[in-house]
């Protein structure tokens, strides 16, 4: 693919050429670059140096966009091959610098991933996560994707295809590269990926060089951020306090608890091992907490980690948290609050949502049924004494219960979900009505089987 040619890129910025000239155009920067200098460059300058023409014709240059071109300037461009256009009074010299980078590189994307250029332009858009994609698919002319490790799209363009991938990797469909907290993913046919997989790799370590800065700056805030967490759950810190991490008045706010998957083993290596698990799931949360904007503070009590933020729209949040978490972690959340006193009330409720959930998903307290609630503040032994108590069957009569009361005591939908016949499931009720000592009519009855049956499963779970 040939490069592009100083007239035509001339004319992409809509200017006139002082000095037309032929040849290609690799690289566009400041007239600091030319200290180590690459052939086929265009400088762009506010008012051309002295010796400028001379210092580029050397290294092989292009030509010059000039705002102030001296009056001898076209002459010297002339003597030396040079093309030179003269830039409006207003224009802003970056942004010359920028558009002209994306033009040229457009043409000649190939030949140009070694230019030390690229880098510091690739640079520049990785600052905007949504233009740096944007320019890697007009670039390599394949859909380009910037996807979170918990499956949400953070910037995409073309046409993207379902299913994403969730990790490294490569097929003959796509290149999922890792950057930082996030994949870069592009789609293809294997020679087009085989074409941009150097440019890609390069920008993904750019993405990647980004995002470690970003967890370097959120580390120096974590111990403030945790010592907050750590007063307001004891009662001891001014709620204004948290206005410096950009909690706003009025908003309310949702606390959870993570829990990662237990590490047997009191050894010096599992409590080590424990420590690193808990410190990358603090991490993982302040990745998409810090994304989704607005206050947060992030924290560990227990082994678990304690994450606050001011919630908007509770539920899809989350959700993308265990996404973001992973599928082995569990988490409870609270309900919305507002007030940062009620920090510890909130604590209290994610505790409560945790003890019912399950790895991979989000249990809120509000989504709890008031039979749950109650049974949550039970410890164990009394939720095994109930069980025992008011439950006193084999597995199989309790499936049959179970059935029944799913089916709300109509013996032949609970017949056909187990299988049998409607005659043995009610020979199997009046077996359990004996070994109860009371009748499944009775709603007393019904009422402490139900409860039982809540609590083992609680137990089980």
């Amino acid at each position: 693919m040939a490069m592009q040619g100083f007239d035509r890129l001339v004319r992409g910025l809509g200017l006139k050429a002082l000095v037309p000239s032929p040849r290609p155009v690799a690289w566009v920067g400041r007239e600091k670059d030319l200290l180590a200098p690459v052939g086929y460059g265009v400088v762009v300058t506010g008012r051309a140096g002295e010796g400028l023409a001379e210092r580029l014709a050397r290294a092989g240059g292009s030509g010059i966009l000039c705002r102030e071109p001296a009056a001898e300037l076209p002459q010297r461009c002339r003597q030396y091959g040079l093309g030179l256009a003269v830039l409006p009074p207003w224009s802003e010299l970056d942004e010359v610098v920028e558009e002209a980078t994306r033009q040229s590189l457009e043409a000649c994307f190939p030949e140009v991933l070694a230019l030390g250029p690229l880098v510091e332009f690739l640079e520049r858009l990785a600052e905007q996560e949504a233009r740096l994609v944007e320019t890697l698919h007009r670039w390599s002319r394949l859909p380009v994707a910037l996807v979170a490790r918990w499956g949400e799209v953070l910037a995409g363009a073309g046409p993207l295809p379902r299913g994403l991938p969730r990790a490294p990797g490569r097929t003959n469909r796509w290149l999922a590269l890792p950057a930082g907290e996030a994949l870069l993913v592009a789609f293809g046919n294997p020679e087009g990926l085989e074409r941009a997989g150097g440019f890609l790799k390069l920008a993904a370590q750019i993405l990647s060089a980004k995002s470690l800065l970003a967890q370097a700056q959120r580390a120096e805030e974590e111990g403030l951020k945790a010592a907050l967490l750590d007063d307001l759950l004891e009662r001891a810190a001014d709620e204004r306090r948290a206005m410096g991490f950009g909690f706003l008045p009025q908003v309310p706010f949702v606390l959870a608890l993570a829990e990662p998957p237990p590490i047997p083993g009191q050894h010096r290596l599992a409590e080590e091992r424990r420590r690193r698990v808990l410190q990358d799931l603090r991490q993982r949360a302040a990745g998409y907490l810090a994304r989704r904007g607005g206050g947060y503070l992030v924290g560990s009590r227990a082994g678990r980690a304690v994450l606050l933020w001011q919630t908007y729209a509770t539920e899809d949040e989350a959700e993308g948290l265990a996404e973001a978490l992973g599928p082995e972690v569990r988490l409870g959340y609270s309900a919305p609050h507002h007030g940062l006193r009620e920090t510890p009330a909130a604590y209290r409720e994610a505790l409560i949502a945790l003890k019912t959930s399950e790895p991979g998903r989000a249990v809120g307290f509000g989504q709890l049924d008031p039979v749950a609630w109650v049974l949550l503040q039970q410890s164990r032994e009394d939720l095994k004494a109930l069980v025992e108590r008011f439950l006193p069957l084999d597995e199989k009569g309790v499936r049959t219960l179970e059935a029944y009361l799913a089916h709300r005591g109509r013996p032949e939908a609970a017949a056909a979900a187990l299988h049998v016949h409607p005659n043995t499931l009610r020979y199997r009720l009046g077996r359990i009505e004996k070994q109860l000592g009371r009748p499944l009519k009775d709603p007393r009855t019904l009422a402490q089987v139900h409860l039982a049956l809540r609590a083992r499963a609680l137990l089980a779970g």
